[in-house]
């Protein structure tokens, strides 16, 4: 099926014919003048750009994109069924919800790309088409590192040599895929099953599953140390005392946090998955290493904070604050973001001083993101 596809005639498109239909579609999702749903559906896109542009619920239904740029663009909902997607560069992309069953992925790079609940079954990235070159045999890959994949279905997937690598796959489907050279390392795999994967162990390292007996019984032990600690930052440390949750699994107490007095917390390496710090005063927090992804930290005054090592794909930032701290000495204590594994986009409606370059992203990591 998939050889017949990669032969089917297709209408070529221009780029100047191509921004024409982007335009119309994204006019029709705002309900302006010159609205028209776009129809790409078996068209020839190879090599084109759509980067950060909308197509939420476009039909691309068996067209190509061949080493085409959707960096960052919205196909939320969007047709991609049989879509020929070798090589495109989806980074930073929304695809929930989008249909791409029977799509070829070859080389597709979806770091940090969102595509919860999307529908990947009978997917392939083994099949290389006649535009592969040969030499190439057995270095053929897809990169969904850090990206979001919650509900995913990859049922009768052909998935070799895939890369899911901090990729947040809660409650994802594999059921009848064939994996091969598949790594999920430090990936977020609760409610998946993984004893029917037929992969070895090591392609689990650090991988995050259910919350464990431990951590449920000492969730009554970590709220009293955050109550203690937002005691303690609002009698001038007359009550209460610090809080230290270096290593801790903070996810039973996920609910605990908005809007709290947390001046000064220190939870390096610890886990908080989706932890809601939205809000809070977390002015020269510690997060060193901690895994934080899909955490929400919307509207929280984070200056002088360092996340360092931190694991943030995901995570919130929007009206953030994250100025520097100006100290009793007169010193500056600038956010630490270095080392972090973090997407640019994530800090666009953040409140920044200097720009990205002075939290500490090295110039790969911003180049990336």
């Amino acid at each position: 099926m998939l050889k017949s596809l990669h032969r089917e005639p297709r209408k070529a498109l221009t780029q100047q014919e191509l921004n024409a239909v982007l335009l119309g579609h994204e006019r029709m999702l705002s309900y302006q003048r010159g609205a028209a749903k776009a129809e790409l559906a078996r068209t020839r896109l190879d090599g084109l750009n759509l980067a950060n542009r909308n197509l939420a619920e476009a039909d691309l239904s068996f067209a190509s994109l061949v080493g085409a740029v959707a960096f960052g663009t919205n196909f939320e909902r969007a047709n991609l069924h049989c879509t020929d997607l070798r090589d495109t560069d989806f980074s930073s992309a929304r695809l929930m919800k989008a249909d791409m069953r029977g799509a070829s992925m070859c080389g597709a790079k979806l770091a940090f790309a969102r595509l919860d609940g999307a529908d990947l079954r009978a997917a392939t990235v083994a099949y290389k088409g006649p535009a592969v070159a040969k030499e190439a045999e057995g270095t053929f890959r897809v990169d969904f590192s850090n990206a979001s994949l919650k509900g995913a279905s990859f049922s009768h997937a052909r998935l070799e040599g895939v890369n899911f690598n901090g990729a947040i796959l809660e409650g994802a489907n594999f059921k009848n895929a064939r994996l091969a050279n598949v790594s999920f390392r430090n990936a977020v795999l609760t409610g998946v099953n993984i004893a029917d994967m037929g992969l070895p162990p090591e392609s689990f390292e650090g991988a995050i599953r259910g919350i464990g007996d431990e951590a449920l019984a000492r969730k009554h032990i970590i709220a009293a140390k955050l109550e203690a600690h937002a005691l303690c930052i609002a009698s001038a440390a007359a009550r209460g005392a610090p809080a230290v949750l270096d290593d801790e699994d903070l996810r039973p107490v996920h609910n605990l946090l908005v809007g709290k007095s947390l001046t000064g917390l220190t939870l390096r390496r610890a886990v908080a998955l989706g932890l809601d710090f939205s809000y809070c005063q977390l002015q020269g927090a510690r997060f060193d290493g901690a895994d934080l992804r899909e955490c929400d930290f919307s509207g929280a005054d984070l200056r002088g904070a360092s996340f360092r090592g931190c694991k943030l794909a995901h995570a919130r930032f929007e009206k953030a604050d994250l100025r520097c701290l100006l100290l009793p000495d007169g010193k500056r204590l600038t956010p630490d973001f270095a080392g972090a594994d973090v997407a640019r986009s994530q800090f666009f409606h953040a409140v920044l001083e200097d720009g990205l370059a002075a939290l500490g992203l090295g110039q790969d990591e911003a180049a990336a993101a």
